[in-house]
């Protein structure tokens, strides 16, 4: 009888230990999860607040989110026809023109955002009267077949 009520209690501190450790991962993974999006929300808030320099970086950075920077959509979208000269050096490692536009920026991000960024990029495309808008629109939704990610257009 001794052994069993010891075989119950190592299953029942087992089981205990598998719970908790369950729970320490998700909690993890939560607290992540919220980190991640704290830091996207500061981002989309320097796209509004920022002057053209750090909205541009800001824009660089959510675009490397992907499809998690979703919500940073619409303004992305916003800049997608500000002409502002930015220096991408200053914020990426990759080898880019000395200059770029804020605009320009935007698309790329809205590009690597990928596919929910689709229907935006119409939209702008069809209905904003700033060319330079219309132009990076377009040049995204190519960037974006080029990927694969407009095959239902």
């Amino acid at each position: 009888m001794k052994e069993l009520r010891r075989s119950a209690l190592g299953l029942l501190l087992g089981l205990l230990l598998l719970v908790l450790n369950a729970f320490a991962s998700w909690n993890s993974a939560a607290t992540e999860k919220s980190g991640r999006s704290d830091a996207i929300n500061r981002h989309i808030t320097m796209l509004k607040l920022g002057k053209a320099q750090e909205k541009a970086a800001a824009a660089y950075w959510l675009g490397q989110q992907h499809i998690a920077a979703a919500p940073a959509i619409d303004p992305l979208v916003s800049l997608l026809g500000d002409t502002s000269e930015v220096d991408p050096v200053k914020y990426r490692s990759s080898k880019l023109p000395a200059r770029m536009t804020l605009g320009e920026e935007a698309a790329a991000a809205l590009v690597n955002i990928g596919h929910p960024s689709i229907d935006a990029l119409i939209r702008v495309l069809k209905s904003s009267p700033v060319a330079e808008a219309r132009k990076n629109a377009a040049w995204a939704l190519g960037a974006l077949h080029d990927t694969g990610a407009t095959t239902q257009i």
